[in-house]
């Protein structure tokens, strides 16, 4: 009887952990999905307009698990995953081919693609390459 105890409590704290697990991946992403977010940093460095030929990049993540926004010059889409451990897949990156002068679209482009982990805290979306901060926004509404 003790055994079956035990091995009732071993599942349900499975089963309660899994599913923290998987509320905490849905609230990351019910905020993520909500407005817009427009770039601070890149690779620790302030963006600003003078970087950027067309403004500074944005981001926007939809429900469906699109990623959608302007790089600097061009539109640019995608698509994105989360995990529960905080890690972010973005693949299937496209963007439009308009030249503008400088540097600053392709050095955010090489980050996107980079990325592999996720913090969301409050207003702030800080993008990752392992543990290197390579993109942080700010949460804009419109």
């Amino acid at each position: 009887m003790k055994k079956l105890f035990t091995f009732l409590f071993i599942g349900l704290t499975a089963v309660t952990i899994s599913s923290c697990r998987s509320t905490h991946a849905s609230t990351d992403n019910e905020f993520l999905t909500q407005g817009n977010w427009e770039l601070e940093t890149i690779n620790g460095k302030p963006a600003t307009d003078a970087g950027f030929a067309n403004g500074v990049p944005t981001a926007n993540f939809s429900i469906d698990l699109k990623i959608t926004g302007k790089n600097g010059c061009n539109s640019y889409g995608g698509v994105y995953n989360l995990n529960t451990e905080g890690g972010i897949n973005i693949s299937k990156v496209y963007a439009t081919r308009m030249f503008c002068p400088g540097d600053g679209e392709k050095q955010y482009m090489d980050a996107l693609n980079a990325v592999n982990q996720a913090k969301i805290n409050k207003d702030k979306l800080t993008l990752l390459t392992d543990v290197k901060e390579v993109l942080v926004f700010k949460h804009i509404t419109e």
